[in-house]
């Protein structure tokens, strides 16, 4: 019972420390070494880690416990989306060349990283940029495309997504 879950906490830890010292090797790395099932793992370990850091950022008009289930569902629910947007420009534009889950993976892994940051209000303007560098990275390292061609599936899913937040707030704010 101890070693398997020693062996999950070492390969978090692995992943954590290489996405901050050698974000390039780790996503040249990724898809021999990672699976759903640990992306997954990463994914709720710093979801939940974002969700209770960002109760410590002031004082909400709902209880904590709810607040920490709008935290935990916004960050995963963008992971989600983020990875779904990338995929489907990386389709229309370059045709199936990656699965889905290597998307999702690196859409994971370098969003994971930065909410062990983003809780921090004014830390916005730092993290943001770092997860599309991190995510640009990725789609050079790991799936073997050109700077032209990663760039330009960034800014289509950026742009679509902007847009479908726009239009969410515009519908459902006010």
């Amino acid at each position: 019972m101890l070693e398997p879950t020693l062996k999950i906490w070492q390969f978090y830890s692995y992943s954590l420390i290489q996405l901050l010292i050698e974000p390039g090797q780790f996503f040249k790395e990724l898809t021999e070494k990672t699976t759903l099932k640990r992306a997954l793992g990463f994914m709720v370990l710093c979801c939940c880690f974002f969700a209770m850091a960002s109760l410590l950022t002031g004082a909400y008009s709902r209880p904590a416990w709810i607040m920490a289930i709008i935290f935990f569902a916004n960050a995963s629910g963008m992971m989600l989306i983020s990875s779904l947007l990338g995929y489907m420009a990386m389709v229309m534009i370059l045709g199936k060349r990656t699965s889905f889950s290597i998307i999702f993976s690196l859409y994971v892994f370098s969003s994971g990283v930065t909410l062990f940051m983003s809780w921090l209000p004014f830390f916005l303007w730092f993290t943001e940029p770092w997860k599309w560098w991190l995510i640009y990275t990725g789609f050079k390292n790991t799936c073997g495309l050109t700077w032209k061609q990663a760039l330009l599936i960034l800014v289509v899913s950026m742009t679509v997504q902007f847009f479908l937040i726009y239009s969410a707030v515009i519908a459902f704010v006010n």
